[in-house]
Parts: C-alpha cells; structure tokens; sequence
C-alpha cells in the first residue's frame, strides 16, 4: 500500500509508478506541440521562486521529482499537475488573481498533488475497483463529442461544443493524465487532501492563510458567467464550493493564529510586475473567443497601472473594432467604430515606431471609405514592418486603392 503526505525517507518510485511519469512526459510532449505555451522566462522563474518557497523540507531532501512551472495561453480558470512534477497555470487564472498569497494557494495545492502522489493514487484505485476511465467518459460528462479520424489529425478534435484550446487538446488527443489532473480532478477526498496540504505549505512559507478560501471563492464567482469554455477543474462552481469550504474549515481548526498575525504576506511588488503582461495579453484572448466584457475589465486594469501602453490601446482597439462588427443597431455600430479608431490612433501617438496600429487603422479608413487616409495607414504599416507576414496582401489593398 503506498504511503501518502510528505517523504519522509528517501523517495523511491514504484513499477508503475516509473510508467506513468513516462506517460506523463508524452503527453506533454504532445500539449506543448499543440497548444500555445505563454512564452516569459521571467514568469516562468517567478511561478518557480513561489514553488520553491511552498516546497518542505523534507519534501526537498527525498529526492523525488523536482517541480517545473510553464503557463498555457488559453483564458479559462485552471492551473494543474502532472505526476512527474511539472505544473500548468493558464493565462486565464493568472489574469484574476489579485495577489501572491492567492497564487500560492493555487500552485500548493497542486504540488501537494504531485507530492502526495494522487495521480498513482488514483489509477491504481481505478484498475482495483474495475472502472474504465476514459478521456470519452470525460467528454461526455461535459457534453461534448471527441472528433475521429481525419477531423481529429487536422486539429478538429471536438465536435459540438465551443472550448479553449487546450480543452481540445487534452480531450481531442486523449491526454488521459492531462484531463484527469486538469478536467476531471482526482476526487473529493484527494482534493481535500491537496487542499490541506496546500494550506500547510502556505502557513510555513509564510503567506495569509485567509486568501485561500478568498481565491476559491473569487474563482466560484468569476465561473458562473464565463460560458462553455469554462470546463476546467477551476472554473467548475462545484468543485470550487468544496475548495472554499475545506479552506475555510481549516483556517479555524488549524491556522487561526496564524490567520490573525499581523506579518503574514498578502502581496509583493513582483507580483504585480509579472502580472500586468499576463492580464494584457490574457484580454487579447478573450477578446478573440467573444468575452468582451471580461476582456474590457482587464484591459482596464491594465491601464491603471499604466495608462500610457500602446499594446492596450491596440487591444482596446481590437476589442471596439470586434463589438462594432457585431452591433445590430446602427448607431452602436458607427460608435463602437469611433472608439476603435480613436484607440487605434492613440497606440501609433503613443509609440509612432509600432506597426499593428497602421495596420488596424488602415482597415478601419478603408471600410470607411478613407482613401487617402487608408493608403497612409498602410504604407507606413509596410514601412515599419517590410517583411510582415501579410504585407503581400497589404500591397495589393494599396493598389486596390489606387484604382
């Protein structure tokens, strides 16, 4: 029977053990081939300092398998584990922390997946009670069909339903760690056990305790009106009402000092640094899935912090440009126009050297029917960024207007 908690002696890796880390190493192969990794070493270091601050000693000195920290482009709440160590966070989630204690929460409560070692846990369970767990099992509890043959090479993994992609990933290509660590979760009582451990971790590293059941029930909130691409582990309200009760019991029973002392870490200033380009870029994606209102929310968060960014502007642009596309009412529409533009062309005052707003200006005249101003637009776009991807069909909108 395989102990569970903290190593206390040194670590030795089981049969089938050794098994599912290689599993686990494809599959990741696989994720990081298909989906679309957030590429930012600093990010990256930083999820990996915090990891490093929540690892126990003991933990440490085991010599089990070390932690590794990537972040996934997709907008959805999630965060999870992979049994040789290596944990995911979305974009998504980053983007609707508000501090460093509540991330805390999330990455130890994920580690202690790995140290505790669910993922074995509950495979083995699964094989010795005979139930046949299955990615389709999955799909199918969320209401979506899994795509086969051809539909499924070409990247059509679903059918039926609107995901992030990474959900179409993971359930498309059948990543069964993946989807049971990220969808499905591990059960109620190895959840709770993440989550005590979680907290444990948190306390002796020195973090408020009271932010974890505030980051749950931040998360349980925000999940409610996010639509079908919320179905991950974290953006499921069930599951995040569970995190908030077991969190909250625990802060009475075990961490009430604690949660009363007055030198607890809430924040850092690091925190906000590494934020800010994740919820500026994480808007972009929700922007391009529809969730306007979401996107508009921390673009505006972003601007706070700094109110002279081109990029946001280029996204508020973007975000304006979209919602007057689909506008039914006139003068919503010729409104939303207005504020495209006029965004558009407070990201090229803000830095004259930034192409993408050009180009987004130069759309935006020539559906209007701007001429001049669209061939200017365009020809300064081309003359910043000569080699950009679609100047081909960039010059061919400027002969177009030349007729």
């Amino acid at each position: 029977m395989m102990a569970r908690g903290a190593w206390r002696v040194a670590f030795k890796p089981e049969a089938d053990e050794l098994k599912l880390w290689a599993q686990a190493e494809k599959e990741e192969q696989q994720l990081q081939k298909k989906s679309k990794p957030y590429d930012d070493p600093l990010l990256d270091e930083y999820l990996a300092k915090i990891g490093d601050k929540l690892t126990p000693d003991d933990v440490r000195d085991s010599g089990g398998p070390g932690f590794g920290f990537g972040v996934m482009r997709d907008p959805t709440l999630n965060a999870f584990a992979m049994p040789n160590g290596r944990i995911y966070v979305h974009t998504g989630l980053l983007a609707r922390l508000d501090n460093e204690a509540q991330l805390a929460m999330i990455v130890g409560h994920e580690m202690t997946h790995v140290t505790n070692r669910h993922a074995l846990s509950f495979t083995r369970d699964a094989q010795n009670k005979e139930i046949l767990f299955t990615v389709l099992a999955v799909a199918a509890s969320i209401g979506v069909a899994v795509a086969a043959g051809s539909r499924a090479g070409s990247g059509d993994y679903l059918g039926a339903a609107v995901l992030s992609q990474t959900a179409n990933v993971l359930l498309g290509l059948g990543l069964q760690l993946a989807v049971i660590a990220a969808i499905n979760g591990y059960g109620r009582e190895l959840e709770r056990e993440a989550d005590a451990g979680g907290m444990a971790n948190l306390v002796r590293a020195g973090y408020d305790p009271k932010e974890a059941p505030k980051v749950f029930d931040l998360l349980r909130k925000e999940s409610r009106d996010r639509g079908s691409l919320e179905t991950f582990f974290f953006g499921s309200h069930p599951k995040l009402t569970e995190r908030v009760e077991t969190t909250s019991e625990l802060i009475k029973a075990n961490y009430a000092v604690a949660a009363a002392a007055p030198d607890t870490v809430k924040n850092t200033d690091e925190f906000g640094l590494r934020m800010r380009t994740v919820v500026r870029e994480n808007a972009r994606l929700d922007i391009q899935a529809g969730r306007f209102k979401l996107a508009e929310e921390q673009l505006d968060r972003v601007r706070a912090i700094t109110p002279r960014d081109p990029v946001a502007e280029l996204y508020y642009g973007d975000l304006y440009r979209l919602q007057a596309q689909r506008a039914r009412d006139a003068a919503d529409k010729a409104d939303k126009a207005q504020r495209a533009l006029e965004r558009y062309e407070r990201a090229a005052q803000l830095d004259p050297a930034f192409p993408d707003p050009y180009r987004q200006l130069g759309f935006l005249y020539y559906q209007q029917k701007e001429t001049a101003r669209a061939k200017a637009a365009f020809q300064k776009y081309l003359a910043l960024k000569p080699d950009a991807p679609d100047a081909p069909r960039i010059k061919e909108y400027l002969v177009e207007l030349d007729q």
